[in-house]
């Protein structure tokens, strides 16, 4: 960029630069994880039979490689139309939308197990998510229709320039997925204290392990995008939204790949347990019949 640009163009350019690399290492993120998994995956999903929950973690895992690659296209190519940049926009954020709505769901039927598969929690979880999802639906609409769009300020500035839209609703939107996690968080966390504070399953370890991890990390995004959203710094509002939508895949599609993993080593040790102990019980029993 030349001496003679304008201050604001340059700090415009400097902010959406920032954007770019938050979205290039979302990416990055998401095809590192992908890798660190296959194994995993394949050798616990793929053969399992078909499940509601083998349902959500395909959508889960893979929907952000339609979403993810459209957002980048959307910041990154040159010379694109107003009108694609509109749809552009809409296929991106709806696919994001829907895939964090599949994580959520995710961690709905994670507490619904943790619980002992009642059905008055299944009826107060299920009525939550829904509130949750039309609230995300219309509050999203109500964005994508403020949306508005024109040329680069520069023309070596690739990408769509967007140069209106209420963020503030997706920041609203965020606090709501936030108040769902802090609701099953907290019913997790009653849970551990009435139910399990004396078990040591590696099982039920695995499943508060990877949901406090999985609601602290998130916990701290969703607030730190809200901040952004809320401080309206221009072209920053998109700084961290691919970024938590990868982290909602990665993180809830983990969650489901260590229960199953721990299922396993369980189902494993159980059968080893047998094989020691079989021979050893014949060889007693031989024993007697001989005395």
């Amino acid at each position: 960029m030349g001496d003679n640009i304008p201050p604001e163009v340059a700090l415009s350019w400097m902010r959406l630069q920032a954007v770019k690399y938050v979205n290039v290492a979302s990416l990055a993120i998401l095809v590192f994880d992908y890798c660190l998994t296959f194994d995993l995956e394949a050798s616990l999903i793929w053969p399992s039979r078909r499940s509601f929950s083998k349902t959500l973690f395909m959508l889960a895992r893979y929907t952000p490689f339609l979403d993810v690659p459209v957002g980048l296209y959307y910041i990154l190519a040159p010379n694109i139309a107003l009108d694609t940049c509109f749809d552009l926009n809409v296929v991106s954020t709806s696919l994001s939308v829907f895939g964090i709505a599949i994580g959520e769901l995710i961690l709905v039927v994670r507490t619904y197990a943790l619980g002992g598969r009642v059905r008055t929690v299944l009826v107060v979880l299920s009525i939550i998510y829904t509130t949750e999802a039309l609230a995300t639906v219309v509050l999203i609409g109500i964005f994508l229709r403020s949306m508005t769009f024109a040329l680069p300020i520069l023309p070596a500035i690739p990408g769509c320039n967007e140069t209106g839209g209420n963020f503030i609703l997706v920041g609203v939107c965020f606090i709501i997925v936030l108040l769902n996690e802090t609701v099953l968080m907290s019913y997790t966390m009653w849970l551990g204290y009435k139910k399990y504070r004396h078990f040591r399953s590696p099982f039920i370890v695995t499943l508060y392990r990877d949901g406090i991890t999985y609601f602290i990390f998130l916990f701290l995004g969703s607030a730190a995008n809200f901040t952004i959203l809320l401080a309206g710094e221009g072209e920053l509002q998109e700084l961290l939204n691919t970024f938590l939508r990868v982290m909602h895949s990665v993180l809830s599609t983990r969650v489901l790949l260590h229960v199953r993993d721990v299922e396993r080593t369980r189902a494993e040790e159980s059968r080893q347990l047998q094989t020691i102990t079989g021979p050893s019980m014949v060889f007693a029993n031989d024993e007697n019949d001989d005395a």
